[in-house]
């Protein structure tokens, strides 16, 4: 991706689709007595893009409709006017691969709910990533909320010990996620991921990660982690959307075996499974 010159921005940022409408993102405003402003009341979905087009684009929306309808947030657009305005804005950016965010904000009490959709772009530090234990739990774990703060103040904590990432744990020192990520543990041939009860984000991608491993032969099973518990023979990674599966060297300076052979099985069978989501998109909303 090619540069402006200092004090400009990258090439593909400048844009943003407000309201079904692309603006320069420094001219894009949303009311200030939005709730998402005032209140933190507001969701957002990051998909992943592959050739212009985001994957498991069907799950991300059905995430984004559940919080929408338990915050009881109202919205005038569909699943396909989303879709038009994600693959408008990545042409129109050039962004084919990378990431876009899908912000719903709650709106003013006098008016509606507003459609932002940007790209995201970030640099992800080089796996294997060395992680710390963050004490506390996102707020209304089961929803992708704008209110960020407690995921902020753990990748503070992380990056004021000169580590990559940090994961929540309980008082009982039980694992639940990543900062923006899923936890999964390789042990014995299996895979064990942190039940979603309520407690975390049910991620899209470690939903998909369930569905190909157990196809592929891989038992996974929910059940908490804890850090006391760990053995130099396990292995961890991180999940998300756009960063992918990130494998761990160590949680809070206890080391961890990296485990280069599930998580090769694990890319294989993710991309495949990306592919066909993307063929999918394209069949339904672009044929």
């Amino acid at each position: 991706m090619t540069s402006e010159p200092r004090g400009g921005r990258a090439a593909g940022e400048r844009l943003v689709s407000l309201n079904g409408r692309l603006v320069d993102e420094r001219e894009a405003f949303v009311p200030a007595l939005d709730r998402a402003v005032t209140h933190g009341i507001g969701l957002y979905e990051t998909l992943k893009l592959a050739g212009g087009v985001p994957v498991f684009f069907g799950e991300h929306m059905d995430r984004l409709q559940a919080g929408l309808d338990v915050l009881e947030i109202t919205v005038p657009w569909d699943r396909a006017t989303i879709a038009r305005a994600i693959v408008e804005l990545a042409a129109a950016g050039s962004v084919a691969d990378g990431g876009c965010r899908v912000l719903v904000t709650a709106g003013p009490d006098w008016g509606g709910p507003s459609l932002l959709i940007r790209h995201d772009v970030r640099e992800h530090p080089a796996a294997p990533l060395r992680v710390v234990t963050h004490r506390g739990i996102r707020v209304s774990g089961a929803l992708k909320a704008m209110t960020f703060m407690q995921s902020h103040l753990a990748q503070r904590a992380a990056a004021a010990v000169g580590a990559d990432d940090a994961i929540f744990v309980d008082d009982e020192g039980r694992m639940f996620e990543g900062a923006t990520s899923n936890v999964f543990l390789a042990r014995g041939g299996g895979l064990v991921t942190t039940p979603a009860e309520g407690a975390i984000l049910p991620g899209v991608l470690r939903a998909a990660i369930e569905r190909v491993a157990e196809a592929d032969g891989i038992p996974v099973v929910e059940a908490y982690g804890r850090v006391a518990d760990l053995r130099p023979d396990d292995a961890m990674f991180l999940t998300s959307s756009v960063r992918g599966i990130a494998a761990v060297a160590s949680v809070d300076d206890r080391p961890l075996r990296v485990d280069h052979a599930m998580l090769e099985r694990l890319e294989r069978l993710i991309a495949g499974a990306e592919r066909v989501a993307a063929d999918t998109f394209r069949s339904e909303y672009l044929a």
